[in-house]
């Protein structure tokens, strides 16, 4: 095997993510507020144990900037 398919076996074949957590979404002037948090657990199959543990909080904000829409004139 080359260290490449090392390397592939090892983190993608052996490997499986567990995602979970709470968010809330919310309008705001000009677009939308996450917040909240998720838990993602990284867990070696082969072994049977977990890897890393990871507890993130979410805070974010998209806007989207003015929409202009031509309308046709009404005589």
């Amino acid at each position: 095997m080359s260290i490449v398919d090392d390397l592939v076996e090892n983190l993608i074949e052996r490997n499986a993510i567990r995602l979970n957590g709470t968010f809330t979404i919310s309008l705001v002037a000009g677009g939308v507020a996450v917040k909240g948090q998720v838990q993602s657990v990284l867990r070696d199959q082969k072994k049977n144990k977990d890897v890393l543990n990871i507890i993130a909080p979410i805070d974010a904000e998209a806007t989207v900037s003015e929409i202009v829409i031509p309308l046709p004139q009404i005589r």
